[in-house]
């Protein structure tokens, strides 16, 4: 996990400079984070709570990589989602390391909160196989749970790793209970729009047009640092890896 956040702060560090300078990121090859537009963004969640709720999209894209960090909210519910894609390129894959404890605890409302964590497992939905674990947010009585799965093996990856995540949360309003059928139809109501959904036109993400969150700087802020229980310092997570197929004992790190 430490190598992940290493590179997280070096790649920021770049994205930092371009946003100062003024650049404009152009043909995907250089970093670019920003607001998503409704045909970038590809996270929905078809939860009850989030029935007529604007969802809040947050892009980083690069040669390597599409990851996306998404904000759901309504009904005094409140889900974050990172969901990551390697390049289709044959050679790229996503080193993901965080079972679902370490990955929790990277979000700034599991550490603005003590928990107490509960039962865990593991169950089927539409994006393949989900590893869960029960916690509660003790001081606001508020039961979650986090949630990871992975998908799209890489074949001739020396490694055998996936070229797809997504992993986050899912907190109840203070006071509701949350249990396993409750999980199970969460995590069944998380879809990929191209890949488990088709477009839908409704799906339309809000980007700050003033203010403080608008903008490259704005949207990176907000996907790191949120508003109150909100965000995750470490986005973005740049997991994706270029190995060497033609010699499975040589993995080239970027």
């Amino acid at each position: 996990m430490k190598r992940v956040f290493a590179r997280s702060a070096s790649v920021l560090t770049l994205l930092m400079s371009v946003a100062l300078a003024g650049c404009q990121t152009t043909g995907g090859a250089a970093p670019s984070v920003n607001w998503a537009s409704s045909n970038r963004a590809y996270v929905l969640f078809t939860a009850p709570a989030f029935k007529n709720t604007q969802s809040k999209h947050v892009v980083f894209t690069d040669v390597w990589q599409h990851e996306e960090y998404v904000l759901f909210e309504g009904d005094g519910a409140q889900a974050e989602i990172i969901y990551i894609a390697a390049n289709e390129r044959d050679t790229i894959a996503l080193d993901y390391n965080l079972p679902v404890v370490p990955m929790v605890q990277t979000w700034n409302i599991a550490q603005k909160h003590p928990i107490a964590w509960g039962e865990k497992g593991q169950t089927g939905a539409p994006l393949g196989a989900y590893f869960y674990r029960h916690f509660r947010l003790t001081d606001v009585d508020r039961d979650c749970v986090g949630f990871f799965t992975e998908w799209d093996l890489k074949d001739d990856d020396p490694q055998l790793r996936n070229g797809k995540a997504l992993f986050g949360y899912y907190c109840d309003k203070p006071g509701v209970k949350l249990n396993q059928a409750q999980v199970f139809g969460l995590l069944d109501n998380i879809w990929i729009r191209g890949l488990t959904a088709r477009y839908d036109v409704r799906f339309q993400p809000v980007a700050p047009t003033g203010g403080p969150l608008a903008g490259q700087q704005g949207a990176l802020a907000f996907a790191k640092h949120g508003t109150g229980d909100t965000g995750n310092a470490n986005f973005p997570f740049d997991m994706a890896d270029h190995f060497n197929d033609a010699d499975g004992d040589e993995r080239l790190d970027r």
